[in-house]
């Protein structure tokens, strides 16, 4: 068993020569961020002021971190161009992203290219894990436009010698299975959805590797994609603030390890802020290191998950995001229970011939009512009953049903749900009030 190449990566960008390890890891850590905070007091003025009683020397270990305020989706979405430290001319990519559906404020999310370079850097090297340079890669990603997630794996992964093509959207599961088949295709890299979706047009063994990227990747949902096409699944965490990438798995499949040479993770309860002990399950806060554009430091993600520092059965130092569980904000249902988009993930995709689905919340004569569309793969056209079923085990809908403050619409196969890319799984709340 190879050590997780993320481990190399790491090492070779914050300059630790010799074997790593954790605490030399961790003291270059604390150089580039101290690095990082004179550069954003410089170039910024809102950090200027948000960081004026910080002073960047006296950042000499993690625990140091928690002088640092906290940076929010509503801070970057209400201050996000006097964050910017660089001047225009050097911005080489923004990314628009709404916070709050449709009509709340957009953030916008500056890189350089030398931003954009260190995602190259990650992208190939993580990748490693999973393929080599006898693979064919097909990336169902959008592609088209510079700069984007599946241009810049497809040009990580040439640059690195190994193949890669980029399809999007994705077709017919038929159709693109025999594409994938008749191309020699052995690693592809797609939404979970997607991929399960595809996952039994194909032939048993044609395809070697998945990586999982993009949303929350329930354990039900990979099981089904091993299963039926007899490969082996990665999974990546990422987001745009993490500079689109951020974590991948190795062979031991026992958490993402992390750019710790790019980002530096902390867990805290999502409450209080408190910083949790190692193994604790929390927010994730990520904090960039030698970001140029707009430096993101202690950034509040919403994401839950457990940070492990041990070493990784592979040998990795590198620490890992274990056990990541998607965004943690649940919609409060009559009565004041809650629910969350993972629980019913993790309900949902347990059900055998579900594809892919779509809940959302309505207010019906004074009390709540959960509707879901789904699709559902050739020969399980008739989910109703059992989707029902898996409804009624998520913890908040059986005790709401059961309290009467919810109803459950009539379930709603549909055949197919727009492409997009760029909008995790979610519960639609249209009752008004999404926390």
């Amino acid at each position: 068993m190879r050590v997780s190449t993320v481990d190399g990566l790491t090492s070779r960008r914050l300059g630790i020569f010799g074997p790593l390890e954790r605490g030399r890891l961790e003291g270059a850590q604390m150089a580039a961020l101290r690095a990082t905070v004179l550069h954003a007091k410089a170039g910024s003025p809102w950090y200027r002021e948000r960081l004026a009683g910080v002073a960047a020397e006296t950042l000499r270990c993690p625990a140091d971190l928690a002088r640092l305020p906290f940076v929010t989706v509503a801070d970057v979405a209400a201050f996000g161009r006097r964050m910017v430290c660089v001047p225009q001319g050097e911005v080489a990519r923004i990314v628009t992203l709404q916070t709050s559906g449709s009509t709340g404020t957009p953030k916008r999310l500056h890189f350089t290219r030398d931003d954009l370079d260190g995602t190259l850097d990650f992208f190939l090297h993580g990748m490693l894990n999973l393929v080599g340079q006898e693979d064919r890669v097909l990336a169902l990603l959008p592609f088209s436009q510079p700069d984007s997630t599946g241009d810049l794996l497809i040009r990580a992964l040439s640059g690195g010698g190994v193949h890669c093509a980029g399809l999007w959207p994705p077709v017919d599961a038929g159709e693109l299975a025999q594409f994938i088949a008749a191309e020699r295709y052995s690693c592809l890299v797609g939404l979970p959805q997607h991929l399960l979706a595809l996952s039994d047009a194909l032939p048993f063994g044609a395809v070697r590797t998945m990586l999982l990227c993009s949303d929350y990747a329930p354990p039900a949902l990979r099981r089904r994609i091993e299963e039926a096409c007899g490969c082996e699944t990665f999974l990546h965490y990422g987001a745009t603030e993490t500079g689109l990438g951020g974590g991948v798995e190795c062979e031991v499949h026992d958490g993402c390890h992390l750019r710790e040479s790019d980002l530096l993770f902390e867990i805290v309860d999502p409450v209080t802020g408190a910083v949790l002990g190692g193994g604790e399950e929390g927010e994730v806060v990520v904090t960039t290191l030698g970001r140029r554009a707009m430096p993101l430091l202690r950034y509040r993600t919403g994401d839950l998950a457990r940070l492990a520092k041990g070493r990784c059965a592979c040998g990795g130092v590198t620490a890992r995001l274990c056990d990541v569980t998607g965004r943690g904000n649940a919609c409060v249902l009559g009565g004041g229970f809650s629910l969350t988009s993972r629980e019913l993930d993790d309900r949902l995709f347990d059900v055998e011939g579900l594809l892919d689905y779509r809940a959302t919340l309505e207010s019906c004569a004074g009390a709540d009512r959960l509707g879901v569309e789904f699709r559902a793969g050739a020969g399980h056209e008739h989910l109703e009953r059992d989707l029902g079923l898996a409804l009624r085990r998520v913890p908040g809908v059986a005790a709401a049903l059961e309290l009467g403050s919810l109803s459950l619409a009539p379930m709603r196969r549909v055949e197919v749900f727009s492409p997009s890319h760029t909008v995790k799984r979610t519960i639609n709340d249209q009752r008004g009030s999404t926390l």
